[in-house]
């Protein structure tokens, strides 16, 4: 997950302007509507169990940060530790902490390109929906937790990035191709639940956000696609900024970034809103 530092202006011109009528915040548990509950499942984690490791379902590091566990160069305190991610009531938490030489502590899960840390090797392809449940951290803390993906080098696609210091806008980014658009909606809320997600199209990706599964609204459109052939593993991260481009934190108050569900169909279902 590289950051694009693009001005806010320049951001909100290029991408695409959504209403921001208040939606409720979602809670676990939403509903599931018709076309959901028909579609194929092609990898999905509840989150019951933390399943990390060699021969498991994650890995806890990867290949997209210099070293594997650290990432300086692209503007994050990070220092992955197995010992950030928990599960508890169906929840992943991934908990990012202060260290002592002032990068924090915190936590990745992706299923390859790990270092050698586990994942199953699952994948998304062209014509998946990959789409996650989650709760955002705290306003201004400092957090940058995503959702993304990336293999041997490249094909990234952030399925959404949020910082702490614009707590009401998801921001998304094609990397295979082109795209970047940012989304400003009352369903965006710090310490507040929703679903967000992605459909990976050969020509054109949409990204969808709402409080259910039920009440998805197309929040961006690239219109340039990641091809016939993208292929790419799914990373759950939460990331701190250095203060660069976003505020780092000001307190040592742990940051906590939570997942109750990440879910890939194939093909992406149908009915679903369309840009």
């Amino acid at each position: 997950m590289r950051l694009i530092s693009l001005p806010l202006g320049l951001m909100t011109a290029i991408a695409l302007t959504v209403s921001t009528a208040t939606v409720a915040g979602a809670a676990p548990g939403a509903g599931t509507s018709a076309p959901f509950a028909a579609a194929t499942v092609a990898f999905t984690d509840d989150f019951h169990t933390l399943d990390v490791g060699p021969g498991h379902t994650w890995g806890w590091q990867t290949g997209a940060y210099q070293d594997c566990v650290d990432n300086q160069h692209d503007f994050k305190l990070d220092h992955l530790s197995e010992s950030a991610l928990s599960a508890a009531g169906g929840h992943l938490t991934i908990t990012a902490s202060p260290r002592p030489d002032g990068n924090w502590d915190t936590g990745l899960l992706t299923t390859g390109d790990s270092c050698d840390t586990g994942g199953d090797g699952t994948e998304i392809r062209t014509g998946d929906l990959i789409m996650a449940h989650v709760r955002l951290p705290d306003a201004d803390s400092g957090a940058w937790p995503a959702l993304w993906s990336w293999r041997d080098g490249q094909n990234e696609v952030d399925v959404f990035e949020w910082q702490a210091d614009h707590p009401g806008t998801l921001e998304f980014v094609n990397q295979v191709h082109s795209g970047t658009g940012r989304y400003t909606n009352a369903a965006v809320s710090a310490d507040g639940w929703l679903y967000v997600g992605a459909r990976l199209g050969a020509d054109n990706t949409t990204w969808y956000v709402g409080p259910s599964l039920d009440h998805l609204a197309v929040a961006y459109a690239d219109h340039s696609g990641v091809g016939p052939d993208f292929a790419a593993y799914p990373v759950l991260s939460l990331s701190v900024n250095n203060g660069v481009y976003h505020p780092a934190p000001t307190t040592s108050k742990p940051i906590s970034f939570s997942v109750d569900s990440l879910t890939v169909y194939r093909p992406a279902p149908p009915g679903l809103p369309d840009s």
